[in-house]
């Protein structure tokens, strides 16, 4: 019986271990192409119609920029944190290839999405970026280089923490 439960557990912690290196292996490949330094321009009219200059933004502290989508399944789950870290954080949203600008705020409005978000119908801004899924969340310290980036979901705890770690 203790020799089945060892092999049992062995076997659990060999697959936890392989899946943890499977999904740190696809995101590194997914943010490959984000820049870690010096970052490009962010700057545009929300869908409010204010100005927003990433390079104005991030001398103030720490900016999360966060690409998501209409149509992205995890964007569900993590807009509502974005929109909740807004209230105390700077943030940009950049709304990746979901449509023209009236049906992307209509959508933000349907689902109370409340930070200030730049549509990006054909992903020019996303491909500057190197950003090739959502969600991807940016974390820019005040030095304009990227301290963090994740892809996929994510949790409001998470990006908290990983924007008080952020000078």
């Amino acid at each position: 019986m203790g020799t089945v439960l060892y092999r049992y557990l062995i076997k659990t912690l060999i697959f936890i271990l392989l899946a943890v290196m499977m999904v740190t292996a696809v995101g590194y490949f997914q943010q490959r192409e984000v820049p870690r330094d010096q970052v490009p321009l962010l700057e545009g009219h929300s869908l409010n119609g204010e100005l927003i200059d990433l390079k104005q933004m991030y001398p103030k502290g720490p900016v999360l920029i966060y690409f998501w989508a209409t149509w992205c399944p995890y964007c569900r789950i993590v807009s509502p944190a974005v929109t909740e870290l807004s209230w105390d954080h700077q943030v940009i949203g950049v709304a990746m290839q979901s449509g023209g600008e009236a049906s992307v705020a209509a959508y933000m409005r349907d689902h109370d999405i409340n930070f200030p978000s730049i549509n990006d119908p054909q992903g020019i801004l996303s491909a500057q970026w190197g950003v090739k899924v959502t969600p991807t969340l940016l974390i820019v310290g005040t030095d304009g280089q990227v301290a963090w980036v994740t892809s996929g979901a994510t949790s409001k705890l998470g990006l908290q923490l990983r924007l008080k770690m952020t000078k």
